[in-house]
């Protein structure tokens, strides 16, 4: 597998976090399940102009979209076709960065893929065959962060509330944080649920809940020996059936599958495609 990838420069970087350029051989496995991780994220694929994304769990029930596709922010999990990662590339976006990309509240793509034409009208494709056209990885990286670059100079400002919030959030994603953080910023509940969801994409309970979600993925993937106990007390979970019960509605799976089952990267699961009486999806 080859990997490749860039931190954007001032002042791009206040928006996104990591430029990423992927391109290796086919998978042994037909999909992979994407867990959640509450972030909005942009994915190209150069090796074919289309894009299908699952059903979680009827494989059956397929979306086929454009090589160039907007991945709004999650709370579940989606499946992916393996022969279309081959060749890919993306961004990852700070927490509360896309929103000032999309030219809508980021809420309104909340759990969505959306064509990049949708969303910008048009560009899309024309970056893809800018793209390809490029020599190798870090001329295609340099391209992505100048496209990104041209558009943060008609971006608005994000709400400092909801960065105060975010920096709060970081230091430890529990649910019981969100009523104090909304008493230190000066707005109604109301208000700024809704700025909070508008410029991250989700409200602050579920961000939370992801991001304690993907802080118990991470205890998991840790290399030790795992005592779930631990990690549900860690990850401040009331106890172990309220952290199994949330990480299944996260995931689609139970702790225990999920470690046995995790590959190199942490939010992505290998599942072999099922013989259902509905068929391949690929029919």
């Amino acid at each position: 597998m080859e990997f490749h990838s860039r931190i954007p420069g001032a002042p791009l970087d206040r928006f996104v976090a990591l430029l990423w350029h992927c391109r290796g051989p086919a998978q042994p496995h037909a999909f992979d399940r994407i867990l959640p991780d509450g972030d909005i994220g942009l994915i190209i694929n150069l090796a074919d102009d289309r894009t299908r994304v699952y059903d979680s769990f009827k494989l059956s029930r397929v979306k086929t979209l454009s090589g160039t596709v907007l991945v709004g922010a999650h709370s579940e999990s989606f499946v992916i076709d393996t022969a279309e990662q081959q060749w890919v590339m993306g961004t990852e976006f700070h927490p509360a960065g896309a929103g000032s990309f999309l030219g809508m509240p980021a809420g309104e793509v909340e759990g969505l893929h959306v064509p990049l034409d949708d969303v910008w009208r048009r560009g899309g494709g024309q970056w893809r065959e800018r793209l390809l056209e490029a020599p190798d990885a870090n001329a295609r990286l340099r391209i992505l962060e100048q496209v990104l670059a041209e558009r943060v100079a008609r971006v608005p400002e994000r709400h400092p509330a909801v960065l105060y919030a975010l920096d709060e959030f970081k230091r430890g994603p529990r649910v019981g944080t969100i009523g104090e953080v909304t008493g230190r910023v000066g707005m109604s509940a109301r208000r700024f649920i809704e700025r909070f969801r508008n410029e991250v994409g989700m409200t602050p309970k579920r961000f939370c809940r992801v991001r304690r979600f993907q802080q118990a993925l991470r205890l998991i993937g840790a290399g030790k020996r795992v005592e779930w106990t631990d990690v549900a007390l860690d990850c401040g979970y009331f106890d172990q059936p309220h952290f199994i019960h949330d990480f299944r509605a996260f995931a689609g799976m139970s702790p225990t599958e999920y470690a046995a089952r995790r590959g190199p990267y942490q939010n992505h699961v290998a599942i072999a495609e099922p013989a259902t009486p509905g068929g391949s999806p690929h029919t």
